[in-house]
């Protein structure tokens, strides 16, 4: 992205690959809001090696090194490009356990039993995004009043993202689908890799699931979440829509690969209003 250092600026670009709508909004971070840029590539980092990185050990490692990073910035002495990009101080202590959530979740997450619902699936992940959003306040001064509902959006847009994942090889999360889901339609999670009737509609089931619980978050998320959440939560709503009888998957394939059309008018409009 112009206008940002390179080093920051490989960062950005993986954030911007999933999450397409800021490939529009993301300028508009760079020129008004640098630090909360920053803060949104290395919460992306955070959850990436929590989330995505296939060895615990690996990803323990990765959590410590950036818990050790984080207390650095909160004493004038960051190194990585995007604690440098954040600016001043945190406006609270950065504390040894601030990451904790996430250590737990990486330590856990392989030998964890299959959710019942998807009640269970949110349950289990929040954790990890209540941790995000309270390094947003620590580091941003972000409202306390948006921590619960921003972390519902971030969990309720990974469950998403888990669940397009699943026709892809080497697919081995037992989280991305509920047993009473599996159930209903009559599946083992076997036959998830495969094509097919029952998976197509259990696909769509999901989708609208994690739909309705979006469409539930609208009150809270109006009232206290930042723009930038306001922003992500409008372009999600557009993702989950209801999905073609066939072919759900590349349905959803493409709405995750781009944002609405409207998404430069809304970021405009969010900034405007402000958090």
């Amino acid at each position: 992205m112009s206008g940002l250092p390179a080093d920051v600026a490989s960062f950005v670009a993986k954030l911007e690959q999933a999450y397409p709508e800021l490939r529009v909004a993301g300028s508009l971070l760079a020129r008004q809001a640098p630090a909360l840029l920053a803060f949104e590539a290395i919460a992306h980092e955070l959850l990436q090696a929590t989330l995505h990185l296939p060895d615990a050990t690996a990803a323990i490692g990765k959590l410590h090194w950036w818990s050790e990073e984080l207390q650095r910035y909160a004493i004038g002495e960051a190194r990585h490009p995007l604690t440098r990009h954040l600016g001043t101080g945190p406006t609270a202590p950065v504390t040894a356990d601030a990451l904790a959530p996430l250590l737990a979740m990486a330590a856990r997450r392989h030998d964890a039993p299959p959710p019942a619902d998807l009640a269970a699936q949110l349950a289990a992940c929040e954790p990890v995004f209540l941790g995000v959003e309270r390094l947003r306040v620590h580091l941003l001064g972000s409202s306390l009043a948006a921590i619960s509902p921003q972390a519902s959006l971030g969990a309720l847009s990974y469950l998403l993202r888990q669940l397009a994942r699943l026709p892809l090889d080497g697919n081995d999360d037992t989280s991305a689908v509920p047993m009473q889901l599996l159930a209903r339609h009559q599946m083992d999670r076997s036959a998830l890799s495969l094509p097919g009737s029952a998976r197509d509609n259990l696909v769509r089931e999901q989708v609208a699931a994690i739909g309705a619980s979006l469409a539930a978050l609208a009150p809270s998320l109006c009232a206290s979440a930042g723009w930038l959440a306001r922003l992500r939560w409008r372009c999600e709503q557009w993702r989950v829509r209801p999905l073609p009888p066939e072919g759900p998957f590349s349905v959803l394939w493409s709405r995750l690969d781009r944002a609405p059309w409207s998404t430069a008018w809304l970021a405009w409009r969010e900034l405007r209003r402000g958090d």
